[in-house]
């Protein structure tokens, strides 16, 4: 672990000398947190620490994996591709409970099965208990995902949303840079270490929760609540929801959960201390750009223009990705990075906006749980990317994934186009 130790070092050094650029920023974020309701401060702090407790185990969970189960690179991506498939399909029920029940309350369960999952991770031994642990996990990111939005935009005026959604996203890549990093270190001494501390961050984010008093903006819509599939009915007849959505399963095959086939990638081309070395890099890079960047973007986003800043987004996912295919160097690595982070600060708050616009307020958390359909494209992507690496040349996996986000990318601007004509 010594190199890793070095590269990290230079890491730090690296975020030290941004750190009087960031003085600014800083007391920016510090004014406009304190502006908002207890409520928002608090999901503001909680997502930070959920994401924290993530990104410990995020560049160790394809290796954890082929190591304690001892498989290869194809199947851990289709053992990962299947926990998210599930979780992705019970989230769509968890939207419309959020609509129905206590937020909080489903926010604090989400909490604490993710703590229950991380620790349970390091006692899997076998296939099944592994698959159904992973899938507790990622059913309980995706509606903590899912309740912070809708708790964002009931707390918040619609003028205010964006920024804030940008300043949670700022927030939540701050875990990022430091996870990923603290994560290696505590494996190379102990290597279920950070699942296990990953589980503590979590549950003890619950009490922050916790402390949110319960007659908060968060209650359940007023009148008779409709049932389950008569939601499903409604969803299924919103066809600029169905075609945005499916715009971005396709994109979420790229930006989702890159990181897993990025490690994927450096596994079979790379030795795994490389591998992590160039992981740790890659993490620091997108975390410190998010950092720096993402909350001054976010307040250029407006609703208006949703479908040219999509249109931008995806093209800088391609030319990352073409990056990515070319890399030879640590810099090179790096650039690439900041290219593709520049497109995920674009896309994530403009999908965010782009169905707060589209869902009534009855149903929000219905109409982001539909969104969170676009996670299949998470669950598919480390299938389709350990295929290619399988028996493919392994850069054809950065044009297949160009070829995916393009397609992507048009969907959700006619989607775009939808909207802006009904609201003329």
């Amino acid at each position: 672990m010594c190199r890793p130790l070095r590269e990290q070092a230079r890491s730090h050094r690296y975020c030290g000398a941004f750190a009087a650029n960031t003085n600014n920023l800083n007391k920016d974020i510090c004014t406009t947190v304190a502006t908002y309701s207890l409520v928002i401060r608090r999901l503001m702090i909680v997502s930070l620490t959920i994401v924290v407790s993530r990104a410990i185990t995020s560049p160790l969970l394809t290796l954890f994996l082929s190591n304690k189960l001892g498989l290869n690179q194809q199947d851990v991506g289709l053992l990962l591709g299947i926990a998210v498939f599930i979780a992705t399909l019970l989230a769509l029920y968890g939207g419309y409970v959020i609509d129905r029940l206590e937020k909080r309350r489903l926010l604090i369960l989400a909490m604490l099965s993710s703590a229950i999952g991380f620790v349970l991770l390091t006692f899997a031994k076998n296939l099944y208990l592994t698959t159904a642990t992973l899938v507790i996990t990622e059913t309980a990111s995706a509606l903590f995902l899912i309740g912070s939005k809708a708790i964002l935009s009931e707390n918040l005026p619609m003028g205010q949303r964006a920024k804030a959604f940008s300043l949670r996203y700022t927030l939540t890549n701050i875990g990022y840079a430091t996870g990923p990093m603290l994560g290696v270190v505590i494996a190379g001494v102990y290597p279920i270490a950070p699942f296990l501390i990953a589980g503590g961050i979590a549950f003890f984010s619950i009490f922050l929760m916790i402390g949110i008093p319960r007659d908060s903006a968060q209650t359940p819509a007023i009148g008779q609540p409709q049932s389950f599939l008569k939601t499903l009915v409604t969803l299924k007849n919103d066809r600029t929801l169905i075609m945005f959505t499916c715009g971005c399963l396709l994109s979420t095959v790229v930006h989702g959960r890159y990181t897993l086939y990025l490690s994927q990638y450096l596994l079979v081309t790379h030795d795994s201390k490389r591998a992590l070395e160039i992981m740790a890099a890659l993490l620091a890079c997108n975390a410190i750009s998010v950092i720096l960047l993402q909350y001054q973007i976010g307040r250029f986003l407006n609703r208006e223009k949703l479908r040219y800043w999509i249109v931008a987004g995806t093209s800088l996912f391609i030319l990352g990705l073409i990056g990515f295919s070319l890399a030879n160097s640590m810099v090179s690595w790096c650039v690439a990075m900041f290219i593709f982070t520049l497109g995920e600060m674009i896309i994530y708050p403009a999908e965010f906006l782009f169905v707060d616009t589209l869902a009534p307020e009855e149903l929000r958390g219905s109409y982001y749980g539909a969104q969170n359909l676009a996670a299949l494209g998470g669950a598919l992507s480390p299938v389709i990317c350990g295929f290619l690496l399988m028996h493919t040349p392994a850069p054809t996996m950065f044009y297949a994934l160009s070829a995916l986000t393009a397609m992507g990318g048009l969907l959700c601007f006619m989607s775009g186009r939808r909207v802006a004509i009904v609201q003329k």
